[in-house]
């Protein structure tokens, strides 16, 4: 049940970071001190911040839905199907790493776009 319970936290946990993003390339979620990526060249300004979560929202949420996808994967199989003691936490943990890397690979879009805004200039965060 724990195993259960464990996995429906963490894919509603990738669910809400999807729509965060989602929100935050839409201009839903203005640039602030609490949600985004919380760069230089991203927090410089509205354009940069717009154009930056634009840029970095595909990669990001495919690498959510991803790890969502692996973790109820891994949930489901582990509770219907008994199967070795470390499938679940291996199944979590791979979950985490693919949205680590969706998030890396869209910050790194987003830090490029936004500092093409501003090139040439030194981007110092206020």
């Amino acid at each position: 049940l724990s195993e259960l319970i464990m996995t429906v936290f963490m894919v509603l946990l990738m669910v809400a970071m999807a729509y965060m993003i989602k929100a935050a390339a839409t201009g839903q979620i203005r640039r602030n001190a609490w949600i985004g990526i919380r760069t230089a060249a991203l927090t410089h300004c509205d354009k940069c911040w717009l154009l930056g979560h634009h840029a970095a929202a595909n990669k990001s949420t495919i690498g959510c839905w991803l790890a969502a996808v692996i973790m109820a994967a891994g949930g489901l199989l582990s509770t219907l199907v008994t199967l070795p003691g470390f499938v679940h936490p291996a199944a979590l943990m791979a979950g985490l790493a693919v949205m680590l890397v969706g998030l890396f690979l869209g910050v790194r879009d987003g830090h490029r776009a936004a500092a093409k805004i501003h090139a040439g200039q030194r981007i110092v965060s206020s």
